[in-house]
């Protein structure tokens, strides 16, 4: 089976020629950097699946009148925590982080109300060396995740701080994982275009070339693209062979044990205190 990384360098690679005049197909938009340009394909059953170095998402589309489609983004939460209860934690809590390490985020472990948070690395953080786990002896009953970094200018103007994620626990678990996408999965947002002659026309100066027609894409890919489109990138189950799971060699039973996913709610960030603290140190100085 292709890994989520080979199927999104292999789009890449799709260099067909289309022949007929439906929207649904492979188009390719070259992005003039050694990283390559951005796969676009647009499926029969109304979703799509935007593939470019380092990420594949999707979204659903329509048409909205005589030529004119809008595609919408299928949008992920930024955080997602997973627990089990691991039998080989005896005395000890574990919190593995695998988030986005760029975004300047910051967490509140078993914190109250008017607690600070504590950024996850130190500033100017560099040389980073995975997995980064923090431990503790008392049972986790609440984390929250904060990213003040998921800022966008909008109309010339830089938006509101985001909310924070709050989890709070009451499970027995002891093994956890906070899981997070970068930024480009949680915004969502819709956009629209027109197909013409074997375009598809974003606007004035982005038209994207069809490739291939659906019939030309190699059974292997279209099968996994089709199954992404109808599947979570952080499923409520996290079971061993994702990419957020543990990676451990010759993994015992244990390591095995699924995670679940905890429930969360998004909480206003207005009073939200960041300290100078850091829960890991990273430096190549070190």
């Amino acid at each position: 089976m292709k890994s989520f990384t080979t199927i999104a360098l292999i789009f890449f690679s799709l260099v067909m020629h289309a022949q007929n005049d439906s929207i649904t197909g492979s188009y390719y938009q070259s992005s003039g950097n050694p990283e390559g340009g951005t796969t676009f394909i647009v499926l029969p059953n109304n979703h799509f699946v935007v593939a470019y170095f380092g990420g594949v998402q999707k979204g659903t589309w329509k048409l909205v009148d005589n030529n004119t489609y809008e595609f919408k983004y299928h949008s992920e939460p930024k955080f997602v925590l997973y627990g089990r209860q691991n039998p080989q934690f005896k005395d000890s809590v574990a919190i593995s982080f695998a988030v986005d390490r760029s975004r300047g985020i910051a967490f509140r472990i078993n914190g109250k109300k008017n607690d600070s948070f504590t950024p996850m690395f130190n500033k100017n953080a560099n040389c980073f060396s995975y997995p980064y786990i923090y431990k503790q002896t008392e049972k986790l009953t609440s984390l929250d995740a904060f990213s003040p970094d998921y800022r966008n200018f909008r109309d010339g103007k830089l938006d509101d701080l985001p909310g924070f994620y709050k989890f709070e626990i009451n499970e027995d678990y002891n093994d956890y994982i906070i899981a997070g996408l970068s930024e480009e999965y949680s915004q969502g947002g819709i956009f629209y275009a027109t197909y013409n002659d074997g375009f598809l026309v974003l606007d004035e100066r982005n038209k994207l070339n069809k490739r291939a027609e659906i019939d030309d894409i190699d059974k292997e890919t279209l099968d996994f693209v089709y199954s992404h489109t109808q599947s979570e990138i952080l499923p409520d189950i996290l079971e061993y062979g994702n990419e957020f799971f543990p990676h451990i060699e010759d993994p015992t039973d244990n390591d095995l044990i699924p995670f679940k996913r905890l429930e969360f709610t998004i909480e206003s960030s207005k009073d939200v205190v960041v300290s100078e603290k850091n829960l890991f140190f990273a430096s190549c100085d070190d």
